[in-house]
């Protein structure tokens, strides 16, 4: 089996761009990525949401604020931007809520889809040092002795399959991140998009309470 050192030593420039470039670009955005959306999962947005309604049943507004302050989550920014509304109309509370939303969703998707890119950024430079190790062992056949052509076929096709399996590894990892990444992304999405909605029904229901009663009065 082949040493690193050869491996690197005989990969060509194509090979280089892979592992120092393109591998560590693909890494540095799948533990990013990750690190932010496990942050994210850590918070339960469901009992975060009810407690929001609660504290605004009880008419504690001020609290239900404090209580957004205190996390990084993107549906404590889509509460507040509904609760800084709430005494406004409804399309108004639905209009922030909507806003919100819109901003925080690039946010949780970000930088994902570039890692199908980079796979397949990946598989096409192992593929261009795939044909130059190939060009390389028939180059090297020209004007040498039976002796040196088979070294000249091996260096040539171990380049070959060198580029070919470092393209391919780096294309693999980019896609199961990009599998988990959007998977993360999506549950965490569904469930702002879910709790939103509870709040906004909420703040809705609340200012058309609101308004009967001082219609009654």
């Amino acid at each position: 089996m082949e040493s690193l050192y050869t491996v690197f030593k005989d990969g060509g420039i194509p090979l280089y761009l892979n592992v120092f470039i393109t591998s560590v670009v693909s890494v540095a955005i799948i533990v990013e990525r990750l690190i932010a959306l496990l942050g994210h999962t850590r918070v339960d947005v469901e009992q975060f949401t009810n407690m929001m309604v609660k504290l605004v049943k009880q008419g504690h507004n001020d609290q239900a604020l404090k209580l957004c302050a205190s996390t990084r989550h993107p549906i404590a920014k889509v509460c507040r931007a509904g609760l800084n509304k709430a005494d406004a109309g409804m399309m108004e509370i639905s209009a922030a809520i909507d806003e919100e939303m819109m901003r925080a969703i690039p946010q949780l998707e970000k930088r994902v889809g570039s890692l199908w890119a980079l796979a397949n950024i990946a598989t096409l430079i192992g593929l261009v040092g795939t044909i130059f190790g190939l060009i390389t062992s028939f180059k090297g056949l020209e004007g040498v002795s039976p002796e040196e052509k088979s070294a000249f076929l091996a260096r040539g096709i171990s380049e070959a399959l060198n580029n070919t399996a470092i393209g391919l590894t780096i294309a693999v990892v980019c896609m199961i991140g990009h599998l988990l990444l959007t998977t993360m992304s999506k549950k965490i999405i569904h469930a702002m998009e879910l709790n939103a909605s509870v709040l906004e029904n909420f703040l809705l229901q609340r200012g058309m309470s609101g308004g009967s009663e001082r219609s009654n009065g």
